[in-house]
């Protein structure tokens, strides 16, 4: 980058710029030096490094501007590119030896299914002996010799010639009946038992290539884990977000906003979510007390999402009081209907009501009621809140789903201007 001389000091190059409120200087570090004596940071002096403006071109943003976006941005380096890197190539190398390891499991099991099978074929001939043997010992082939005599009958085959052959077959199954199967019996006993011994030693083979797979699987399983926990740490909670209502009509809501009070949205804080502060009048008194510009989101258990905004002040030790809203940027918003309703002229007066005996209220009347329990209340929309434009059926349904707010969720954000 060529050297910018500085007019005020020669020899000295221009290096910052110096933002004040009503003009801009750019500077060397001469020019710095009444700063640095009154001991002033440079973000307290308002100088900005030129070089830091070009890597960073946020910095030039106003403070809160700035803070916000580098608070985005460091979200990105919980975890550094080397340790992500590294990360990957360790379980770029696990999953290799895993794919390395599934070939060799696949050959033992081969191997283990080969000697199954081998053994499967060694008892079908044992078997096959065993039989051959019943054979000789019933005399088969004398029952043969009686089905062949009949079949060359055929259709010559006389009544007294069946007789014969069924006395023949008669005198035979009798004599069968009469041998001793101990000895046949034994050898199938025999053969059994070998094929169960051998059965077991097949099945008390340890396999150990499965079981460094198994391993290596808990190990690349362990590890994905550590890594989706590692990325898992960048939650963008510094990014503007609702839990409740949906990115677009986030955006809608804070361009109204905006454009209401004419002025730049810059940063928010959620100071209540239910889910984690409980659905109680007692907590919600306890987070939004001496607080302002507060957009209000609630969940019905019918599904429905509503809610509010008002720039005004909510005090909590108060017997009942409504608060005056005079920039009439107050409104009450629908995402289900995708409608807006904004306060009526004339009733700033009544934009939020404050009563530590009720919960969430906006509107005299009130357009919006919420019990401490949040279940109970109930809605008047249209008396405080302008609704005629959309020519509801039913108002007092109309934001709940059903005519009581049983809330399930809700979300409060607190909104920061410049």
């Amino acid at each position: 980058m060529p050297l910018i001389p500085c007019l005020k000091h020669d020899g000295s190059y221009i290096l910052y710029i110096k933002i004040d409120k009503d003009k801009t200087e750019l500077i060397c570090d001469e020019c710095c030096l009444p700063f640095y004596d009154k001991k002033l940071h440079a973000n307290q002096s308002g100088l900005i490094h030129i070089k830091s403006v070009l890597k960073s071109p946020y910095l030039l943003l106003s403070n809160d501007q700035n803070s916000f976006v580098y608070d985005t941005l460091n979200q990105f380096d919980k975890i550094n590119d080397k340790f992500i890197n590294s990360f990957l190539d360790k379980l770029n190398t696990q999953i290799t030896n895993i794919q390395n390891a599934f070939q060799v499991v696949q050959k033992e099991l081969e191997d283990y299914a080969n000697q199954f099978l081998n053994m499967k074929q060694k008892f079908k001939n044992e078997l096959e002996k065993v039989i051959f043997i019943t054979q000789q010992i019933i005399q088969f082939d004398q029952f043969k010799q009686i089905i062949v005599n009949l079949e060359n009958l055929g259709n010559s085959i006389k009544s007294e010639d069946l007789e014969i052959n069924e006395k023949i077959l008669y005198k035979y199954l009798q004599d069968i009946k009469n041998i001793d199967y101990n000895q046949l019996y034994f050898l199938l006993l025999k053969k059994i038992e070998e094929l169960r011994i051998q059965f077991n030693d097949l099945n008390k083979q340890q396999y150990p290539e499965c079981q460094k797979l198994q391993e290596q699987l808990k190990s690349f399983h362990s590890n994905q884990i550590e890594f989706i926990n590692q990325i898992k740490q960048i939650t963008f909670d510094q990014v503007f977000s609702s839990k409740i209502l949906s990115v677009q009509f986030l955006n809608k809501i804070i361009t109204i906003i905006s454009s209401k009070l004419n002025k730049q949205f810059i940063n928010y804080q959620r100071i209540y979510l239910s889910t984690i502060d409980g659905l109680n009048g007692q907590s919600f008194w306890n987070k939004v007390n001496q607080k302002q510009n507060l957009l209000m989101i609630f969940k019905s258990k019918s599904g429905y999402i509503f809610g509010a905004f008002s720039p005004c002040n909510w005090i909590s030790n108060c017997n009942g009081a409504y608060v005056q809203d005079n920039t009439l940027s107050s409104f009450i918003f629908s995402q289900t209907h995708d409608q807006i309703y904004p306060i009526k002229k004339g009733c700033q007066g009544n934009a939020i009501y404050c009563n530590q005996s009720y919960g969430p209220t906006f509107g005299g009347g009130h357009d919006i009621n919420i019990s401490t329990d949040f279940q109970g209340g109930y809605s008047n929309l249209g008396n405080s809140y302008q609704c005629d434009q959309f020519q509801l059926s039913n108002t007092s349904t109309h934001l709940f789903g059903q005519s009581t707010p049983n809330i399930a969720e809700c979300e409060i954000l607190m909104l920061t201007f410049l």
